[in-house]
């Protein structure tokens, strides 16, 4: 046998990376008989791969996740959020009640629901009735964010249809002012007319604006005078007159079963009284016993004038600026039953904020005639023209030149702003031969309309004149004519619509009822045409 030949030293690398001849024990029960070296191989690299497959994932992922936690923390950064958008608040003032168009009666009390929307705290609400001020406060009701709301009230003594505005006041003094409105007031029904009775005076009386000596005096009725007597108080001792003016029982010959027909009249509310200063104590020229001089106790009183039986009485009752504030209209009223014909002096100053600013004040006289329960406009020069909202004082007869019956009713303030610009229109009107005569002027921007009306009204009655079309220039004028004369009244009032707006107002006595010479009257055979009137208001 040929000797055994020693075994070949094997290379440690070859072991490793050169291929074996024979299967490799170790791996043939698990590789199967021919994997070998080689399938051992492939098996450990295919492992390692998924090993890298899931590394790179899981690196993929907590990259993802780190970036979404730095993008949450920047979300709770320091920075501020944007500031809200301010939402801006339009000032507007409406009129929550009464509706447009509502009716009310003759006397009967109008609340007017005012709310005003506005960025700035309401300091003050003034209800307008055909331009004048009927009512105002200085409170108001908070309802809501920037919403402010008050109650204003309002009575009318004649039916007709009144325009309503509110204005609000700022604390600023920016003025808002709500649309216009319209309220119809209507006569007392036809079917139950008010019961009257004709009375004559005995006695020299005095008429009072209330049923007792606490009123004030407005006016006197001589003996012989035959009055229209309307309703009395409750104890039958005062009796109230068709000018709604009161007399005392004793003064008129009046049958009591007229008298017991007639309706029991609520009176109206007492004036407040003015608090007298207390007297001034008065030198004697002694001392007392310290040497001090010796002053009495109560001064001599000062004696009063009387007023004459036929003295007027002047309240100024409205003031108004037109032709772009270049011209204050100040419109003067005669509460008495005595006419008035003659000079008169008004004057005219502003009320500055500050109780130290001198101001200089405005006279204008002029001759006048005033009946009684009439008014009469006189118009003032402004220079400069007012542009923005002032309080004036109107003072009638400042230098007490002319008796009359109430000395203690001629000085008033009012609030005038500058009129917009537009047409500016003024009324006259005129009574003769049954018929009214009526003249607009315009003394500002030219007007052209196909809605204008004329309503003429008395006390349970009223008509209205439409005017269509209606054109006036600046400077010009137009005169309406052919309308009938009421036949009761002693007061006839004429106002002035354009597209639903109260454009003035003017008043003239009603011959008709007023005693006017007979030679001016009509014959009975002829009188005016019927005119072409509209179906009221």
């Amino acid at each position: 046998m040929p000797p055994e030949s020693a075994p070949r030293t094997v290379d440690p690398w070859e072991s490793q990376h050169l291929r074996r001849s024979a299967p490799d024990p170790r791996s043939y029960g698990r590789d199967g008989p021919r994997a070998g070296y080689y399938g051992a191989t492939r098996r450990s690299l295919g492992r390692t791969a998924a090993t890298y497959f899931f590394t790179l994932a899981a690196l993929v992922i907590g990259g993802i996740l780190i970036f979404l936690l730095f993008q949450v923390l920047n979300d709770n950064g320091d920075d501020p959020p944007p500031p809200p958008t301010p939402v801006e608040v339009a000032p507007e003032a409406r009129i929550e009640a009464p509706s447009p168009g509502q009716r009310l009666a003759v006397d009967e009390e109008l609340t007017v629901i005012v709310s005003v929307v506005s960025d700035e705290d309401i300091v003050r609400f003034e209800l307008l009735v055909t331009g004048i001020i009927a009512d105002e406060v200085f409170t108001s009701r908070v309802t809501g964010e920037n919403t402010y709301a008050a109650v204003l009230t309002a009575r009318f003594d004649a039916a007709g249809v009144y325009n309503l505005v509110v204005r609000a006041s700022t604390a600023s003094g920016t003025e808002i002012q709500s649309d216009p409105i319209q309220v119809v007031v209507t006569p007392p029904p036809s079917e139950t007319p008010v019961p009257t009775t004709i009375a004559l005076v005995v006695g020299l009386t005095e008429l009072r604006t209330g049923p007792s000596n606490e009123y004030n005096q407005a006016g006197t009725l001589e003996p012989g005078q035959v009055v229209t007597v309307t309703g009395r108080t409750r104890d039958q001792q005062w009796l109230q007159l068709e000018n709604r003016l009161w007399v005392r029982l004793s003064a008129l010959d009046i049958d009591p079963q007229d008298l017991a027909g007639l309706p029991e009249v609520a009176p109206p509310r007492p004036p407040t009284p003015t608090p007298t200063p207390p007297p001034t104590p008065v030198d004697s020229g002694e001392t007392n016993g310290e040497g001090e001089p010796d002053l009495p106790t109560t001064a001599t009183p000062t004696p009063t004038s009387t007023a004459p039986l036929n003295a007027p009485d002047f309240l100024p009752t409205n003031a108004v600026l037109i032709d772009r504030g270049a011209t204050l209209r100040v419109t003067i009223t005669n509460t008495s039953t005595n006419p008035f014909s003659g000079a008169i002096v008004v004057r005219v100053e502003e009320v500055p904020d500050d109780p130290d600013e001198e101001v200089t004040p405005i006279e204008l006289a002029d001759n006048v005639t005033i009946e009684p329960n009439d008014t009469a406009a006189l118009n003032f020069t402004m220079t400069p023209a007012v542009t923005e909202q002032i309080t004036i004082r109107v003072t009638v007869d400042p230098d007490d030149a002319i008796a009359e019956s109430s000395e203690d009713n001629n000085q008033v303030d009012f609030i005038v702003v500058p009129p917009p610009v537009g047409p500016a229109l003024s009324l006259t009107a005129s009574a003769s031969a049954g018929v009214l005569t009526i003249t607009i002027e315009n003394a500002g921007d030219p007007l052209a309309t196909n809605d204008a009306r004329l309503v003429v009204s008395v006390p349970g009655e009223t008509t209205t004149r439409t005017i269509s079309p209606l054109s006036i220039g600046e400077g010009e004028s137009v005169e309406i004519d052919g309308i009938a004369l009421p036949q009761t009244g002693e007061v006839i009032r004429i106002t002035l619509f354009i597209d639903g707006v109260n454009e003035g107002t003017a008043s003239v006595p009603n011959p008709n009822v007023v005693d006017v010479p007979a030679e001016t009257q009509p014959p009975d055979d002829e009188g005016p045409d019927e005119p072409d009137l509209g179906d009221g208001p």
